[in-house]
């Protein structure tokens, strides 16, 4: 069954991606203005609404309704551009996911440099179009990859691996992002990873805490472990929107060495550097996303929970 439903999945995405843009998007379009005539149709619109709320309180109802709709806007074209992923020629796509020669002149210091580096992203602008960036590099033998969270549905992640993997870029679950780095590592390749550290770690996972977006928000640090135990370099991945289905990425310098850096301070920095993209150009962040389910009244109760646990444990022994 998994594989008659990624056929017909797959199938379903081949025929959308070979629609032209510009048919592409007017079919976008007309679905915006169906969730703008119908509301209660917006994917998640509660937590889009809090999400905005909470995180820009300075600003009126009116300018927070416009942000919305420039969101939804933006996230129905993000999904027909990422359909395009299936069928788009790499030269058609190095023009829309541009990389200025001044960015890819750094990547190329680095790989004479003998230097490896990790590149954080954030769920900003079309983050899955960056699995075309192995195309700017390919007189180098630099090996890219991207860690991702396995989907449930097995089909449907079947088909955006296939998608992620068209432009020479492989996909590592991030259980095993450390293994296949050490792996790389030991086989004397230089590299680049992709990864996306704006999600909500889970309870037993949360190690800090920092201000974000007027939150109090636990990060993921593992990046950041992973940075200090392989001695790599790090950069931020800045999404620029520059027109409708045209995007610019520009990397700025979190670590040349991370032993310089104090405790999380990578993780702090990378933070800082989203935070700003965000209020840049917030309506290309996914705001649907509940990045902020887990509180740190939350937090501080399961802390209890697990104390309770641990001393109930050592009255049985």
């Amino acid at each position: 069954m998994d594989k008659v439903l990624y056929w017909i999945i797959y199938g379903f995405v081949f025929i959308i991606s070979l629609i032209p843009f510009p048919v592409i998007y007017l079919i976008s379009e007309l679905f915006w203005i169906i969730l703008m005539i119908c509301p209660p149709l917006r994917y998640r619109k509660k937590i889009v609404r809090k999400n905005l709320a909470d995180s820009f309180p300075e600003k009126s109802r009116k300018e927070l309704r416009q942000i919305e709709r420039r969101f939804y806007r933006y996230f129905l074209d993000q999904i027909f551009e990422t359909l395009k992923l299936a069928t788009i020629s790499p030269k058609k796509m190095k023009k829309r996911m541009y990389l200025p020669n001044e960015e890819k002149e750094k990547i190329m210091q680095d790989y004479r440099e003998g230097k490896s580096a990790i590149i954080y992203l954030g769920h900003m602008g079309n983050w899955e179009w960056m699995s075309s960036m192995a195309l700017n590099f390919l007189d180098s033998d630099l090996y890219f990859c991207r860690i991702f969270l396995p989907l449930e549905n097995k089909a449907f992640d079947k088909v955006m691996l296939k998608l992620r993997g068209r432009f020479g870029i492989t996909s590592v679950p991030m259980a095993q992002t450390l293994r296949h780095l050490l792996k790389q590592k030991s086989d004397g390749k230089q590299f680049i990873v992709g990864m996306i550290a704006d999600q909500s770690p889970l309870w037993w996972n949360i190690h800090y805490w920092t201000p974000f977006l007027n939150h109090k928000t636990p990060v993921f640090t593992g990046s950041e472990k992973i940075i200090r135990k392989l001695k790599i370099k790090s950069y931020y991945g800045h999404f620029d929107r520059v027109s409708r289905g045209h995007y610019k990425l520009t990397l700025s310098v979190i670590s040349e060495d991370s032993t310089d850096m104090p405790e999380w301070g990578i993780t702090e920095k990378y933070m800082r550097l989203l935070e700003e993209n965000i209020r840049e150009t917030p309506y290309i962040w996914l705001w649907s996303h509940n990045r902020w389910k887990r509180t740190w009244e939350g937090y501080q109760h399961w802390l209890k929970n697990q104390l309770r646990s641990t001393n109930r444990d050592d009255e049985k022994e």
